[in-house]
């Protein structure tokens, strides 16, 4: 990995003429024609891969995914960062908590739910993102290593996120942050936990989110209406087949499957939801999800800024060090969060 990293932060300098001769012709999907660096990113990943086609163990997968960690770019300046554990229902739950180093408070704050299909990645695998929404934000971010599946049963992480929104409010004081300014963000399944939260919190009453920011939302199980499934079933790095491996692990049997948990897209009533930042990408078989859900926030009256990032593919948070454009796209999301949750209105 040492080596493709080199390789990376060598071709991300590189003048686009050059870097054309070198990659070749990027994919072209749905009229999106994929960022260059994201190409040279996905050739080299298939480069990599095993021609072995027995399937991957869970324990294989994590593996795996853990050497993409490298791919973030540095903790933002001026942010702090300290690793912790908080006790929720009962376990001790990994966390990263990020800082504005010079700012005093009580601050605004952003709970964050990470990608991987609810079965891979930690509360790391989007450091330098979390970092970025702490200064781009002014805000406390709170990184949780929830619960996996399968070790654990779905809907766990959604728990584990419910209990860490309430560990919050009723520990505002002692962290220096502000109940009334809360935001809820997460990429892909870390969107699923977001969305799904944010419904059941306004169900239940009391103090609702500030905010939601939602990068490629993972917000259905159901494939009907989704054309993306199909033409980006073959996307580096989200595949159709890694989106069944995700499924077999989260829904043994297809248990609690079609539960409205697991489907906040098809939840009856989204009105009345927190106002909503949505980040999808044109090379992401779950663009379609997210672009849908995105409107269908629109259409119940929520407030909504979406941006769809044609040339980029899914987990485009965690991709900085490979490609401007996912950086950039990482800048547009904080940015578009800030003006939500610091607005004096």
């Amino acid at each position: 990995m040492n080596m493709q990293l080199a390789v990376i932060d060598l071709l991300r300098g590189m003048p686009r003429p050059f870097l054309r001769m070198l990659a070749g012709k990027p994919a072209s999907i749905d009229g999106n024609t994929l960022d260059l660096n994201m190409h040279m990113m996905a050739k080299l990943a298939a480069r990599g891969a095993s021609d072995d086609d027995a399937p991957m163990s869970v324990a294989a997968f994590r593996a795996a995914a853990s050497a993409y960690n490298g791919l973030n770019l540095p903790v933002a300046k001026g942010v702090t960062t300290s690793d912790t554990a908080f006790a929720l229902l009962g376990n001790n739950l990994q966390a990263r908590v990020y800082r504005p180093a010079t700012l005093s408070g009580p601050l605004p704050a952003v709970l964050f739910f990470h990608q991987g299909g609810l079965v891979i990645m930690d509360h790391l695998t989007d450091d330098h993102f979390c970092s970025l929404l702490a200064a781009r934000c002014k805000a406390v971010v709170i990184s949780l290593d929830y619960r996996l599946c399968p070790e654990h049963a779905f809907p766990a992480p959604i728990e584990d996120a419910e209990a860490l929104w309430h560990h919050v409010q009723e520990n505002a004081v002692e962290m220096n942050i502000d109940p009334e300014r809360v935001a809820l963000a997460g990429d892909s399944a870390g969107g699923l936990i977001s969305s799904s939260l944010a419904i059941s919190l306004r169900n239940s009453g009391g103090t609702q989110p500030a905010a939601m920011c939602l990068a490629y939302p993972w917000v259905t199980t159901n494939n009907e209406n989704q054309p993306s499934l199909s033409s980006c079933a073959n996307a580096f790095p989200l595949t159709a087949d890694t989106m069944h491996f995700f499924n077999e692990q989260v829904f043994p049997n297809d248990r609690e499957k079609d539960s409205a948990l697991a489907n906040p897209l098809h939840v009856e009533d989204l009105g009345n939801l927190p106002p909503t930042v949505i980040g999808t990408a044109g090379f992401d078989p779950i663009r379609d999800q997210g672009n849908a859900f995105a409107q269908r926030l629109i259409d119940a009256g929520n407030e909504v800024e979406h941006f769809c990032f044609k040339n980029l593919t899914h987990s485009y948070l965690m991709f900085g060090r490979v490609s401007r454009a996912a950086e950039e796209a990482c800048e547009q999301l904080a940015s578009s969060l800030s003006k939500v949750l610091n607005r004096t209105d």
